[in-house]
């Protein structure tokens, strides 16, 4: 997205969300919030064994809960 840098915790989950390639995070129904596979997240994202991490677009959290941290960092919050 514009005006972010690549780097940026927000801007690479912007760019999984966003990815056809990844799986294991989408867009919910509305676009408004994310929809995560956790377990298939851990293992094909955060996983240093895995065959798309650890790559620049992944995250150094290599524990889902972890990056859930980050999450919360940045103001995303849970909803059920």
């Amino acid at each position: 997205p514009a005006g972010l840098k690549a780097s940026t915790f927000p801007a690479k989950l912007w760019r999984l969300v966003n990815s056809p390639r990844v799986r294991s995070v989408c867009w919910d129904g509305q676009g408004q919030g994310l929809l995560i596979d956790c377990s298939l997240f851990e293992r094909g994202l955060l996983s240093p064994d895995c065959a798309q991490g650890p790559a620049p677009h992944t995250f150094r959290a290599t524990q889902f809960r972890s990056f859930v941290r980050q999450l919360y960092r940045y103001g995303f919050r849970k909803v059920l």
